[in-house]
């Protein structure tokens, strides 16, 4: 069984990427809480919250010495200086969004993220792609030309996330760094500009904390809700193709479309129904090509 190890590797990339999905869907929801702190804040807070819980991480398993190599590799330091900002402004619009009326924006975006990774994976990775995928990838770009046709332009927040992702991960895999040391050495790089950012509002008097019971273990728990959620998807990314990965990034802006409609009150254009409903049957060839190719696993594994 040669491929066992492999296929094992990409069962683990589906369980990390289902256990990403749901917690960046739910976080939208999750940030209601935090009010009346902006989403400049949130973001602040999310960067240094993720180092900290980070860095811990990289403690217990004691291998914070490859931090020492990130940054005394010229190399290696060159990508992490690319790659932080890249980051840095995806993990900002996710925290600024949904206290700004921007979920379902937001959600487009990541409607549109697969169709962007899994193109990359096919024509700058060469990865090759199964028939269901191409149908998968043919049913999203309807979804686009209808929603185009429309709304004749999308939100510059759809485009940041569908088109800033892409390059993010072709440094990363380029990079081979790994995937903890790799997410605090970012968190760490952006670390000046958050606490800049703390600075600037407190110096305007903006509330820096919730104004609920329990404030601070709110904001805590978002942090730590978005390092996890954060390693599950990078560590899935690891160990699925490009082009399967970015498929599956469908199932978070389906459930982060539910949450705005049902737990945030904002609403869809009923013509808009169309485009979702293409991206709908993309999702379910994706399911059908994972199902099929876990299938594929078991029978290997007797």
């Amino acid at each position: 069984m040669p491929n066992s190890p492999n296929n094992q590797q990409e069962l683990q990339g589906y369980c990390l990427m289902i256990g990403s999905v749901v917690i960046f869907a739910l976080l939208p929801y999750y940030l209601q809480f935090l009010s009346p702190v902006d989403g400049n804040s949130l973001f602040a807070f999310r960067v240094l919250l993720q180092f900290t819980f980070g860095l811990l991480f990289l403690l217990l398993i004691q291998k914070a010495a490859e931090l020492k190599v990130i940054f005394t590799s010229p190399k290696v330091l060159s990508f992490m200086l690319l790659t932080s900002p890249l980051i840095a402004l995806q993990w900002w619009i996710f925290f600024w969004g949904p206290v700004n009326g921007e979920t379902i924006n937001i959600a487009m975006g990541y409607f549109l993220l697969p169709i962007t990774m899994s193109l990359t994976g096919r024509f700058y990775f060469k990865e090759k792609m199964s028939p269901l995928l191409w149908l998968a990838v043919l049913a999203a770009m309807l979804g686009v030309s209808v929603e185009l046709y429309i709304n004749h332009a999308f939100s510059w927040v759809t485009l940041l996330i569908c088109l800033g992702y892409p390059p993010y991960f072709i440094l990363r895999r380029k990079s081979q760094i790994a995937t903890t040391s790799n997410f605090v050495a970012e968190n760490l790089l952006i670390a000046p500009i958050a606490l800049l950012i703390l600075y600037i509002n407190h110096q305007q008097q903006l509330p820096l904390l919730p104004s609920s019971d329990f404030a601070l273990l709110w904001v805590l728990g978002a942090g730590l809700l978005g390092t996890i959620a954060m390693l599950f998807f990078v560590s899935a990314a690891a160990r699925l193709s490009f082009t399967v990965f970015g498929m599956l990034n469908y199932g978070e802006p389906i459930l982060i479309m539910l949450v705005a409609i049902f737990l945030l009150n904002e609403t869809i254009n009923p013509e808009q129904l169309w485009s979702y409903g293409c991206f709908a049957i993309a999702v379910l060839l994706v399911i059908c090509n994972s199902s099929l190719q876990l299938l594929r696993y078991k029978k290997t594994m007797r």
